[in-house]
């Protein structure tokens, strides 16, 4: 099992914006290409409160490194058109989590 794993930090003022982005566009088009995939979005709530931004991790659960790889492939095209449409107020990395075999 992988978590092809997308951090977002979003600014106050976008939040609405980049939720009304992600459900319309991102998560439909990649649940379109990958059916057996499903994903998670958790709000990452730091120690200490930041009022000026919000920070989410969105987490699409892969069963094979076939669904990885049209994952990584297609997210990444999907979210350079994120950074067209909200510049320095949405910014992301993404990262791939792979469960250790001995576990």
């Amino acid at each position: 099992m992988f978590l092809y794993n997308t951090t977002f930090s979003v600014e106050a003022s976008a939040v609405a914006q980049w939720e009304n982005w992600m459900k319309r566009n991102y998560f439909p088009s990649l649940a379109n290409l990958l059916p057996d995939a499903s994903y998670r979005i958790w709000e990452i709530m730091p120690a200490e409160e930041q009022p000026e931004s919000s920070t989410f991790s969105c987490q699409w659960i892969c069963n094979t490194p076939d669904e990885l790889a049209v994952i990584n492939k297609y997210s990444a095209a999907l979210l350079s058109n994120l950074s067209g449409s909200f510049g320095d107020k949405c910014l992301y990395f993404s990262t791939i989590l792979r469960k250790p075999q001995q576990f």
